[in-house]
């Protein structure tokens, strides 16, 4: 079975992560608005202005525009706070099937199933071409992701071991990594770039989404390198 083998745990903690900082940004729009100084200003008369002559002009000033920051800044936690919740709602209900859920083809499958009988519904009944046309094109691409997918769970790739590393297939998290022993020259870590690999620092690797297309950019990759270390060994000799 291909896919993360934590998946659900990534998703989970990343619904978990958003409403944790919608709740932060929440209580920091609520601080704000509670502040000292908006507490102050709203014990003053509403519409008193500011006495230019009296002694507690300079003061009432600076009430006035921290009062007005406060506030301002209580907005702004306050859109964070509805942002962050959006974001945990879009990813709880999100009906997006990714290729790296270990149940992918299953998903697709039961996707599939209802999308044929959406096509004979709308057959059984007066239509537009075009929603044939619609329908039509999306069976024929979950078909295809589905075979993509089987395709991709007999993908094999061997550990390569290199001068002062490895690569290998990191098959619980469906990944393809780079393995240094120590940290990678500029020049390195530009062609990892180029080609779609990212350093993780929980993984401590360079690494990319398994399928045929990171396959072949690993090739590359390997062959850059060598041609980088040919062309340093030539400046040093």
């Amino acid at each position: 079975m291909g896919g993360r083998a934590d998946y659900e745990e990534r998703k989970r903690a990343r619904i978990e992560r958003y409403k944790r900082l919608s709740q932060k940004a929440k209580e920091r729009s609520s601080q704000y608005m509670n502040s000292n100084a908006n507490k102050t200003l709203s014990r003053i008369p509403l519409g008193q202005p500011i006495l230019t002559d009296h002694y507690s002009a300079r003061s009432h000033s600076r009430l006035i525009e921290r009062a007005n920051n406060n506030i301002r800044k209580s907005i702004e936690e306050d859109k964070k706070s509805e942002f962050y919740s959006d974001r945990a709602e879009s990813a709880e209900n999100s009906k997006v099937i990714y290729s790296d859920d270990p149940k992918a083809i299953e998903k697709l499958k039961e996707k599939l199933e209802r999308l044929e009988n959406q096509r004979l519904s709308i057959k059984a009944r007066e239509h537009e071409s075009w929603e044939l046309q619609n329908i039509g094109a999306t069976i024929r691409e979950t078909k295809k992701r589905i075979e993509r997918l089987k395709e991709l769970e007999n993908l094999k790739f061997e550990e390569v071991k290199f001068d002062g590393g490895k690569i290998i297939h990191n098959k619980e998290i469906n990944r393809i990594q780079f393995l240094f022993d120590d940290i990678p020259n500029e020049a390195t870590r530009k062609i990892l770039k180029g080609h779609g690999f990212h350093w993780s620092r929980k993984e401590k690797a360079w690494q990319r989404e398994f399928n045929k297309n990171c396959i072949r950019a690993t090739h590359i990759i390997q062959e850059k390198i060598k041609e980088l270390e040919n062309q340093e060994g030539e400046e040093m000799g």
